[in-house]
């Protein structure tokens, strides 16, 4: 992908730095993100969690490295080989307001229920990942807008609990599900504000044996069999998975860890999630025969 946003021939994303090598710009992003996140730990920017909320997050995190930070993207953009497409640039603006709409309309204002509370965040954060506003820094800057939202309600995430691999997989997941599988992922980490320190975000996110193409994976295989059943994996530590639905009494078996070397299983396009909406041009495809490339070459990123 070369566009006006990347050094001529390139991949590389123009930046202030004048970096031109991949590596070195991945990893000054990286530094330069993670300074300013910890900044933002400790001083919120104040705004009313609109999409000019997320923006001024953006800016704060990459407007040292990129001129376009905060400025909605004019390329299609890709989350990786998954076989899907984030919104196209037209549908973008639509689509920000649908969801900021939807995120003010009062449906955190009283969710004294956990459960409620997981349910809309995973909907949400589904959506915003799918509109990928920007070209660049979408994870980082969506990561610090739900933990200050989160917090403005009396809910915490424990950043140091979560997968990177499994909720960045999850995130792209939802596309499909509607959030119901990032909503699995999310649980065991939201937790009553006063739980959590401030600071849990800038800190690193805990390891996995599971990759992120293991995860997604494992997430097509769970959809296609035991939708009903809450999305665990063998290297993660909490209780017994609640079900889905109460009335359900049949007890699946629980998830076996996907090894390296399976395939990748088709997916049942008849079980598509009513979130998924064709009217914004949304692609979906096998991805083991029509790969899409990654808009950036770095792995997955929370």
């Amino acid at each position: 992908m070369s566009s006006d946003y990347h050094y001529p021939g390139t991949t590389v994303l123009r930046n202030r730095l004048g970096y031109t090598d991949p590596h070195t710009l991945a990893q000054a992003e990286a530094l330069i993100a993670a300074t300013r996140m910890a900044e933002l730990a400790a001083n919120p920017i104040d705004g009313h969690f609109d999409f000019a909320h997320l923006q001024a997050i953006h800016r704060h995190l990459l407007g040292d490295l990129y001129e376009w930070a905060g400025e909605i993207r004019t390329i299609d953009t890709a989350p990786g080989d998954l076989g899907i497409l984030h919104d196209p640039p037209a549908a973008v603006p639509g689509e920000l307001d649908r969801v900021f709409t939807d995120i003010n309309s009062g449906v955190y204002v009283n969710h004294h229920s956990h459960e409620a509370f997981v349910q809309d965040l995973a909907g949400h954060w589904g959506d915003l990942t799918s509109v990928h506003p920007f070209v660049d820094g979408n994870s980082r800057t969506q990561r610090v807008f739900f933990d200050q939202l989160a917090r403005d309600v009396g809910w915490a995430i424990e950043w140091r609990e979560l997968s990177v691999d499994a909720v960045q997989a999850a995130r792209n997941f939802a596309y499909i599900d509607g959030g119901t599988i990032l909503a699995d992922v999310l649980r065991p980490a939201i937790k009553p504000v006063t739980d959590v320190p401030a600071g849990s975000i800038a800190t690193s996110p805990r390891g996995t044996t599971m990759t992120f193409p293991e995860h997604w994976q494992a997430m097509i295989e769970h959809y296609d069999t035991m939708p009903e059943q809450a999305y665990t994996w063998a290297s993660q530590i909490k209780p017994e998975a609640p079900q889905h639905e109460p009335q359900v009494t049949e007890i699946r078996p629980r998830l076996e860890p996907v090894a390296p070397e399976r395939e990748l299983a088709d997916l049942d396009t008849t079980k598509f999630h009513t979130h998924w909406s064709p009217e914004v041009d949304h692609q979906l495809m096998n991805s083991r025969t029509i790969p899409q490339h990654s808009s950036r070459s770095e792995g997955p990123r929370l």
